[in-house]
């Protein structure tokens, strides 16, 4: 199995979305988070109110990313904080936070292409909704990617309905398939967001998911575990009713089970998830996300486990 996964490099046993950035660029590539200011259809009351159950964006908003700073300024501190930090002179523009097409084609033109604008940004990367993704945003997309590398990441979460409804999603699994569905036609490179640990799931439903995930024409695949953050509806129910979440331990042999499911086509952008310390409920782990992934890949490589082994096809 090893053979067939072109980026498990350096004790990895599943594709690492590094080394594949590292493959098509030829040197390292960082990520830097842009603020658009964007709101959801599910705050402003056109598909629903109060947001996701999860959400608060303050736990995975890096500091420089200020929706009061224009995009240029931005991505300058962003791209002086990881140069600083990895090394990096290469970068993709990342429209993070909230819903990320939520506006008129013509205003997302200008602000993607603002960021594009900078000398060492090689790419582009649009985090969004499934509902959001009409073709006249995926066709500005496909047109941007004939000159840059880009990514459509769209919010799966979970291809469960009762999931979706406990979760506010205010979508469909089926708005789900077609969206990624459409988006691969226009030869869009697509990520899907996961969410293991839902309290309406099942151990067996999670890693059975696995099944129609390989079906669809995703190119990424980014997994975290279930938390609690501040500030939330989540945190609210789980105050008043506490629900099981994933151990430290659990959550590393869980991964390592899942990943052996999934088609070895598909490479991993992420496999966790960390929040700050002031906005994190539950669970709190003493490890930290580079201690996660050095355990993720010695429970691999103990058990023998590769991306793919046990893909059902």
């Amino acid at each position: 199995m090893k053979e067939r996964l072109p980026y498990a490099r350096r004790g990895f046993h599943y594709n690492n979305y590094k080394y594949y950035l590292e493959d098509r660029f030829g040197e390292r590539v960082q990520r830097v988070s842009i603020e658009g200011g964007f709101t959801c259809p599910n705050r402003d009351g056109t598909r629903g109110k109060g947001g996701c159950i999860y959400c608060n964006s303050q736990s995975f908003s890096p500091p420089y990313a200020d929706k009061l700073l224009p995009i240029e300024a931005q991505l300058s501190e962003g791209i002086r904080f990881l140069h600083g930090r990895f090394g990096a002179n290469k970068f993709i523009a990342y429209f993070q936070n909230y819903t990320n097409t939520y506006a008129p084609v013509r205003k997302l033109e200008l602000m993607y292409r603002k960021a594009l604008e900078h000398p060492h940004v090689v790419g582009l990367a649009v985090s969004t909704r499934p509902d959001c993704v009409e073709n006249d945003v995926l066709q500005l997309l496909k047109d941007i990617s004939a000159d840059y590398d880009v990514n459509l990441e769209l919010g799966i979460e979970s291809l469960k309905e009762t999931s979706l409804k406990w979760m506010n999603r205010q979508h469909t699994v089926e708005t789900t398939r077609s969206a990624i569905r459409r988006a691969a036609e226009f030869g869009l490179n697509v990520t899907g967001h996961l969410i293991l640990g839902l309290p309406t799931e099942t151990r067996e439903e999670m890693l059975a998911m696995t099944e129609e995930l390989n079906e669809l024409p995703l190119k990424f695949l980014k997994l975290h575990h279930l938390q609690v953050i501040s500030k939330t509806r989540l945190a609210a129910l789980y105050h008043l009713k506490p629900f099981p979440l994933f151990e430290y331990r659990d959550y590393v042999e869980f991964t390592g089970e899942y990943i052996t499911r999934l088609r070895p086509e598909i490479i991993l952008q992420r496999v966790i998830t960390s929040s700050p310390e002031d906005c994190l409920i539950a669970p709190v782990w003493e490890p930290t996300t580079t201690a996660f992934i050095m355990d993720l890949q010695k429970y691999m490589r103990d058990h023998n486990m590769y991306q793919g082994d046990r893909y059902l096809h």
